[in-house]
């Protein structure tokens, strides 16, 4: 690992990073005015493995508040965006609410396979990024959020579903069904080529973002829909492991990400045509599974407005900057429930982007509450604890064929950090590890005893530990 640079944020990383794989190739930091305060900015290059088991590397970006300058810095929390990179000016002003702001970068072309675009190239990136995020020694594991828009949504909810704790994930329409979205943009791009007037200003964008992600997906999965591979990279098949509060938006008029992999009848009128006949036609069951069904009436279903002041998108010159509108999201969801699932009535789907006016989901109030609430002893469920104790002993749990596990040491480092990270916030918080763990397979009780005495005894004498032998 090599550092350059003399400045406060060189002294801040310079041991902080805990890195039991040797992941790190080069760590780069400088610090930047904004305003009266510096704001650090790391440049991290690392190595992971992609979905065939290659290594390559890639690079991210974290930017850290000027609070951290103090000796010793204070835990501080993560808005981790996931997907796509974040732009600088977003990133410098996220980082002004005293969090670290961390970010992957665009990969270069070639450097992961199949491509680039997060829907193909899957959450390798950032898993391992994650690992080595939260096990920064300035870092408060208990408060990281994450985000993302679009794929880098479908990347947020992927990534949530690794994550042990988190605080929340606020996805932006995201992807919820590979397989729906694969019958949907396969049966989009000849009516893009051949029925739609070549002049259609959508068109270039379209195909520009979809061609790659087709091509992509056809080397990792192939065409045939009802293959595993679609079915077992779909947030959907693993809802039961985003066990942190969620909040995520839709939009009805959305061309990109069809409402129809949300659930039916949630705004007036029908789902897109089109999306309807490649659902009919992908002879795939796993593309009519619906978001809101696998919930099984455990989210909160709003339906939102567009404000009344937000432009709409054939009213914009999208040469230049669009001004967005904010769109507030409700703080929590009700009644105890984990899922908020926000619904923009723009009207029904029609040849374009994700939005028919130019808006901004606004999620800082939701984030603020689920800061302010903490990681529930509830988070960790069963099947939660199952993939960590798989994650522990090397069992790939996302997509067996595929690669998604970090390396052995990497992995059991952060299940650990993890669970101490879980169990030390209350009895209750001990008590449900201890309680969950004497239930789990034999085959799954892979923690050495002095690990399993360890947690149970962060909280008070470990009276729990024959329980959990």
């Amino acid at each position: 690992m090599r550092l350059n640079d003399d400045t406060w944020v060189k002294r801040l990383v310079a041991d902080a990073f805990d890195d039991p794989a040797g992941r790190i190739v080069d760590v780069r930091t400088e610090e930047r005015a904004v305003g009266e305060d510096g704001v650090g900015v790391v440049t991290l290059r690392f190595t992971a493995e992609d979905l065939r088991g290659d290594t390559y590397q890639a690079t991210a970006r974290l930017y850290l508040p000027a609070a951290l300058a103090e000796r010793p810095p204070a835990p501080t929390p993560v808005w981790f965006n996931c997907g796509y990179e974040l732009p600088d000016e977003t990133a410098m002003a996220k980082v002004s609410r005293g969090r670290i702001v961390v970010t992957p970068c665009e990969p270069a072309p070639g450097e992961v396979f199949p491509g680039p675009n997060p829907l193909v190239r899957g959450p390798n990136t950032e898993y391992v990024l994650a690992h080595l995020v939260r096990g920064l020694s300035f870092v408060d594991p208990t408060a990281i959020v994450y985000a993302g828009g679009s794929a880098g949504g479908y990347a947020a909810l992927m990534t949530a579903a690794e994550a042990f704790p988190a605080t929340a994930v606020v996805p932006d329409v995201p992807v919820v069904n590979l397989t729906c979205q694969g019958a949907h943009l396969f049966a989009a791009l000849p009516r893009i080529a051949s029925d739609t007037p070549p002049d259609h200003p959508a068109v270039p964008a379209l195909r520009q973002v979809m061609v790659p992600i087709a091509e992509g997906w056809r080397l990792t999965y192939g065409e045939d829909l009802s293959a595993p591979g679609w079915a077992a990279h779909s947030p959907v098949e693993h809802v039961e492991r985003i066990t942190c509060p969620v909040a995520a938006v839709f939009s009805s008029a959305d061309f990109l990400v069809p409402l129809e992999q949300v659930g039916t009848g949630l705004v007036p009128g029908s789902p897109d045509g089109a999306v309807m006949a490649a659902l009919d036609g992908s002879g795939a069951e796993h593309a009519a599974v619906r978001l809101l069904d696998v919930l099984d009436g455990q989210a909160d279903v709003r339906v939102l407005p567009v404000p009344p002041a937000a432009p709409a998108m054939a009213d914009l010159d999208l040469t230049q900057p669009v001004p967005e509108t904010p769109l507030p999201v409700p703080d929590a969801p009700a009644d105890g429930r984990r899922w908020l699932v926000a619904v923009v009535d723009e009207g029904p789907a029609e040849l374009g982007g994700h939005w028919r006016h130019a808006l901004a989901p606004d999620f800082e109030p939701f984030v603020a509450r689920a800061l302010a609430d903490g990681v529930g002893a509830d988070q960790l469920t069963r099947a939660k604890l199952d993939q960590l104790l798989d994650r522990y002993r090397g069992a790939e749990w996302l997509a067996p064929g595929y690669r998604h596990l970090d390396r052995p040491e990497a992995e059991r480092r952060d299940v650990e950090h993890g669970l101490r990270s879980f169990c030390v916030l209350s009895p209750a918080h001990t008590r449900r590890f201890a309680d969950l763990y004497a239930q789990t397979d034999d085959d799954r009780r892979v923690l050495p005893e002095g690990l399993v005495r360890d947690l149970i005894g962060l909280n008070g004498p470990d009276d729990r530990m024959a329980a959990a032998r």
